[in-house]
């Protein structure tokens, strides 16, 4: 099915609909906790069915006795967390290409009238210290299960690691990457070219987020050297505070524009209770606070466009056009002696409001 993204990070997947993820760069053979980061948009709990399949033919001998279930793992998803680690481990190797499947349903959605969302951030590889060979004493892994590494270090935001945990995952980190790994931090981004020792997590600029710090946070846009700009969308006017993470376009009500959301679009005023311009069908555009419609057309003035221009007569909203004024020609010539004119509600006949020293009808 199609999947909708909603930003960097997330895919949108309905209830039903799943999600392939490839796996090709498995430093060397070991066994592995998946894990599932995802976001609910309601209060009800999800299930994914996760299905490692290999393509090609294993060849390793850690893996050769632990083929893969055929059966895909059924793994909770709690509407009240954001991280699901799937109980049973999974052994990959080398020069290896997996394919992870993971279908997501909600067992309560045929209740729901409206169709279900989850979003899912991504999909991690935990590695299993204790299949990382001559890294640990019998006494470190007790403490790794001791301290519940596996658990602090994959949940979501920042965590302080017991010493113990850390250092094993330092170990394990340096012998997986056969060594420490570069702090790779943007240079557009981060603050230094320093990281942290344990994560490698950089300093990042103002509104900057990444490990690498080369990614605008939520509600912030125009990723360069002065970090990011806020979007300061305007509360009223938008449906959001996110703006589109390039430009900085705002996501506008109805009737509002600009790249904040913060005035009328045009032919509206009145912001933010944007209303279209009453100009009695003779204009368009209006003064975006006032409503004073702007270029009336037919010789009709006023506010509203609600009346004939001087030297011209008729009744607008009546729809009657306005026509010149023939005294005795029309106020464009050099025989034109009025102020204003109107039509005798009796007769029909004009009546012109001569200038002194004229007369006449």
């Amino acid at each position: 099915r199609s999947v909708t993204w909603t930003g960097p990070g997330f895919a949108r997947i309905p209830s039903g609909a799943g999600l392939r993820f490839a796996i090709n760069n498995i430093p060397f053979a070991m066994d592995f906790d998946i894990t599932i980061r995802y976001e609910p948009e309601s209060l009800e709990d999800w299930l994914a069915s996760v299905a490692v399949q290999p393509v090609g033919i294993l060849s390793s001998q850690h893996c050769k006795n632990k083929g893969l279930a055929q059966e895909p793992h059924v793994l909770p998803l709690p509407a009240t967390k954001r991280i699901a680690l799937l109980q049973t481990t999974v052994c990959l190797e080398p020069r290896t290409e997996y394919s992870v499947d993971v279908y997501f349903s909600q067992p309560s959605a045929s209740h729901l009238k409206a169709k279900s969302f989850i979003l899912i951030d991504s999909l991690g590889l935990i590695p299993r210290i204790g299949s990382v060979e001559n890294l640990c004493s019998e006494k470190d892994l007790d403490e790794y299960q001791k301290y519940h590494c596996i658990e602090i270090a994959s949940e979501v935001g920042p965590h302080v690691l017991p010493e113990a945990c850390a250092r094993l995952i330092v170990s394990m980190s340096a012998r997986i990457h056969d060594g420490a790994v570069a702090c790779k931090c943007n240079p557009q981004g981060s603050l230094s070219t320093s990281c942290s020792k344990l994560g490698g997590q950089c300093q990042c600029k103002a509104n900057v987020m990444g490990r690498c710090c080369d990614t605008c946070s939520a509600g912030s846009y125009g990723f360069g050297f002065h970090g990011c700009y806020a979007c300061e969308c305007h509360p009223q006017g938008s449906l959001s505070t996110l703006c589109d993470q390039v430009t900085g376009q705002c996501s506008c009500r109805r009737e509002v524009d600009g790249q904040r959301c913060s005035r009328c679009l045009a032919g509206y005023f009145g912001f933010p209770h944007c209303r279209p311009c009453l100009c009695n069908g003779y204009a368009e555009l209006c003064d975006s606070v006032t409503g004073v419609c702007l270029n009336c057309r037919g010789f009709t003035a006023g506010s509203h466009c609600e009346r004939c221009m001087d030297g011209y007569y008729g009744n607008p909203l009546n729809g009657e056009p306005c026509s010149p004024c023939m005294c005795p020609e029309a106020p464009t010539s050099n025989r034109y002696f009025a102020r204003s004119c109107y039509q005798d509600s009796q007769s029909a006949q004009l009546v012109c409001n001569c200038l002194e020293g004229y007369s006449g009808t």
